[in-house]
């Protein structure tokens, strides 16, 4: 199972992540004011959490009217499904890049969170995605993480295999963990108002996953070693 088992990638593809150039100027207005509308619920959401952000405010921010909104988004839980879905499609692309590379598992693991820790640092709109993606108030969103978890599995069993990790199930179950404590940097990094902190702080984490700086994760093809 990877991660595109659970993300339905071509309606993600009209998220903020993803913008088509072709469409006519009224279209263009449409997708410019859905994705402000989006950019500012998503800075509220970081800030105050999905319970503490309001319609009032995210529209304060847009500066769009309520009917603007509605348009595009009928609930403050369609906002959020958006975002969240958004950062889906973060994953799925990021992981299929990673992946379609010659490199080793190992390699590849490290390169899939440290890109993924590069977007959330510099992406608000995915870094609200993330966090949304394991709110309990908006259905649906434990499947991306899910989703994302079995993938960095898959990946570490191939590590495994391939002898770049010890052949435990233990370490089979760090797939989970290291997703898990991605996302508890994030927390850590958007409650604090340090987004700048989060690559650092995954580095942090993949040393200690690894026991080693995660730069120095073998870059040679398993094939080759």
């Amino acid at each position: 199972m990877t991660v595109h088992d659970h993300i339905d990638h071509a309606s993600a593809v009209s998220t903020p992540t993803r913008r088509r150039t072709t469409q006519r100027s009224p279209q263009r207005r449409a997708i410019a004011t859905r994705d402000g509308i989006a950019s500012a619920a998503a800075e509220h959401f970081n800030a105050v959490g999905y319970a503490g952000a309001r319609i009032t405010d995210i529209l304060a921010t847009a500066g769009d009217s309520k009917g603007a909104m509605y348009h595009h988004f009928p609930s403050k839980e369609s906002l959020a499904q958006y975002l969240v879905q958004g950062w889906g499609t973060v994953l799925v692309d990021t992981i299929a890049d990673v992946t379609a590379a010659d490199e080793p598992a190992l390699r590849q693991i490290v390169s899939v969170q440290r890109r993924l820790a590069e977007i959330i640092t510099h992406d608000h709109v995915a870094r609200a995605g993330l966090i949304l993606s394991l709110e309990r108030a908006v259905d649906e969103t434990a499947k991306v993480y899910s989703a994302w978890t079995s993938a960095v599995t898959v990946i570490v069993e191939q590590a495994i295999r391939a002898g770049q990790l010890d052949g435990t199930a233990e370490h089979s179950r760090l797939g989970e963990t290291l997703c898990a404590g991605f996302v508890g940097a994030v927390h850590v990094a958007a409650s604090l108002g340090e987004p700048e902190t989060i690559s650092r702080r995954v580095d942090d984490l993949l040393m200690l996953w690894l026991g080693s700086d995660p730069a120095t994760a073998p870059a040679t093809p398993a094939a080759a070693r």
